[in-house]
């Protein structure tokens, strides 16, 4: 090898480096709004309870409502008194969801997929609220910062289809008595909520509710699940997306908060391999993204609806939340108004899944024939390695003809070394003459890279499927070691070891085989040739850079990457094996014809 193809070799790790860190930033489609200020707590308005152990079941009355506010304080929304009810949950199934309700606050304190189970066996769980007392479908009188609804709530279920209505009678800062209604609807088989927020008051008379520019604010948060332990852009990560205008859109809450103005079709929150997306009705909406730490919980990942103004006396708002698995077969189902309960059509949720920027259909044709492999043998560790097979076999032309040019070029290391002594006084000369050289022998001077940034494409295209395939997702390759090829495998665990820029908090066994495979592959390619100065700097520390940047990468690319090595030692064996026959046929020939 020699030192431009030194050279291109290290670019392109540098580019593999550079693609794997701006990823994210390159699906960026447009710069989104401008930060809020975050408002101090004290200018929220407070929501408190007024529950005294029993009254009567009947509508309150604006002179009742208006004491109950005034009791409350100035510029407060207060619960009306209004009939013992105590603190119940229940539990609503359909072939999807598994749902737990709870009646203060009219919340979901869990939300379970029938279909997806975690490595233990358990479902997946959609709400992610740990210690924080915070819960998805959170109702706030005033912005985000504003405390949540937490009155106990009277509630109904209808005899006739998934549906559950949450009710309380409150009194706006004026004393205006309404009924904040809560009322959820589930289709069969469909992962769409929908969600009616009703606000009605029975003596035709708007509630004053204004607090800054919103009456109230509906919340989703304080996280999504699964639950994790940490948000590490490998096994689990977060990512902030809207779509305006036709186009996806990431929403980046820099300082812990951002607030989009402005109609969007849906807004969401993205982890690895599940979502949630809600989809507001035609109101002007404020949009916030909250991301900033909570009380017991580090890392937050909430969404916020800021509803304007309220000017009529009845008033219901209509959201409906996508909570399912990131997979774009299941999203595209919201395309089409007869592949989904609520009949809703073009909302183009399938745009959330993340794909490699220009070649995404090279990802897409990988993961295609991935599944086609899994079909055949029901391993994704043994598909990817036969994938990786068939990859290897279809550049065994091209890699060949690198290797040829490589060793080509060191046999003219000589004739070059003797022409940069003679011209070295004379670059424009010593230029010259070289390419006469390599126009004379018939070699190219990029012809051992060449093939080697051609595969590039491959790799960044497999880094992306083998990074987010939904399937590979609790994915066994090898029971007892690595049980999924979505995350690291590891075979201990311990305290985190801070090592300069890179932490260390588990021992993995297949990071080693990659380095291994990575050193001797390097070694095979040079047996052949001279050893220089560029070539010991690439047999140790090519591998050690590869090393450190797949060490914690999920365990299916990093499978795939030491089935690559191997299997290119075996071409650089058999490679080495047919040169060396041909040098030995050659010096044969040779003695006979000086016998002769």
């Amino acid at each position: 090898m020699d030192r431009k193809t030194v050279i291109a070799v290290a670019l392109a790790v540098v580019v593999i480096i550079a693609s794997m860190l701006i990823n994210n930033a390159i699906a960026a489609k447009k710069k989104p709004a401008g930060l809020p200020a975050q408002k101090p707590a004290a200018e929220q308005p407070a929501v408190q309870a007024a529950e005294p152990a029993a009254q009567p079941a009947t509508p309150a009355t604006g002179t009742q409502a208006g004491s109950a506010a005034q009791a409350a304080g100035t510029g407060t929304v207060a619960a009306v008194p209004a009939a013992e009810v105590t603190p119940q949950s229940f539990t609503l199934e359909t072939e999807v969801y598994r749902v737990v309700f709870s009646n203060r606050g009219g919340v979901v304190t869990s939300l379970k997929l029938k279909d997806y189970k975690n490595l233990d066996g358990s479902l997946v769980e959609m709400v992610f609220s740990k210690d924080t007392g915070r819960y998805p479908f959170s109702i706030h009188f005033g912005d985000a910062d504003a405390p949540p609804v937490n009155e106990l709530f009277q509630f109904e279920r209808s005899s006739v289809g998934n549906a559950v209505s949450f009710y309380r009678t409150f009194a706006s800062p004026s004393g205006v008595p309404f009924v904040l209604r809560k009322t959820y609807q589930f289709q069969p088989a469909d992962y769409l909520i929908e969600l009616r927020v009703s606000i009605e008051n029975s003596v035709n008379e708007y509630p004053d509710l204004k607090f800054g520019d919103v009456a109230y604010t509906l919340g989703f948060g304080p996280q999504i699940g699964p639950p994790f332990e940490k948000l590490d852009r490998y096994t689990e990560t977060r990512q902030y997306m809207y779509f305006a205008e036709g186009k996806p859109r990431n929403a980046n809450p820099k300082n812990g908060r951002l607030t989009l103005n402005g109609r969007a079709t849906w807004a969401g929150i993205m982890g690895k391999y599940f979502e949630v997306i809600a989809v507001p009705d035609a109101t002007p909406y404020s949009i916030t993204y909250v991301n900033s730490p909570l009380e017991g919980l580090k890392e937050q990942s909430s969404i916020f609806f800021g509803r304007p103004e309220i000017k009529s006396s009845k008033n219901t708002d209509v959201f409906r939340f996508y909570l399912g698995p990131r997979k774009r077969e299941v999203l595209a189902r919201y395309n089409n108004a007869e592949k989904n309960g609520f009949k809703l059509a073009d909302l183009k949720f399938e745009q959330s899944v993340p794909s490699a920027p220009l070649i995404g259909w090279l990802a897409d044709l990988l993961r295609i024939m991935l599944d086609l492999f899994h079909r055949l043998i029901p391993n994704y560790g043994v598909a990817i390695l036969l994938l990786t097979l068939l990859i290897k076999l279809l550049f065994w032309p091209l890699t060949n003809k690198s290797m040829r040019s490589t060793a080509r070029m060191q046999t003219l290391q000589p004739k070059m070394k003797e022409l940069q002594a003679k011209y070295k006084e004379n670059p424009q000369k010593l230029n010259a003459e070289m390419a006469a050289l390599y126009k004379r022998e018939g070699v190219s001077p990029l012809g051992g890279c060449l093939p080697l940034l051609l595969q590039l494409p491959i790799f960044f295209a497999l880094y992306n499927l083998l990074n987010s395939h939904f399937e590979l997702r609790g994915a066994s390759f090898i029971a007892g070691w690595i049980n999924d090829l979505s995350a690291p495998e590891a075979i201990a665990t311990f305290a985190p070891i801070n090592l300069l820029v890179w932490k260390l908090d588990a021992l993995r066994v297949l990071p080693f085989l990659m380095l291994g495979t990575t050193f001797l592959q390097s070694k095979v390619s040079q047996s052949t040739t001279p050893t220089d100065k560029n070539m010991a700097l690439m047999t140790y520390m090519m591998p050690a850079v590869f090393f450190f940047i797949l060490y914690n990468m999920p365990s299916g690319l990093v499978l795939y990457w030491t089935a690559q090595n191997l299997l290119g030692i075996v071409q650089q064996l058999f490679y080495n094996a047919q040169r060396k026959k041909q040098q030995e046929g050659g010096a044969e020939l040779a003695v006979v014809k000086k016998r002769k």
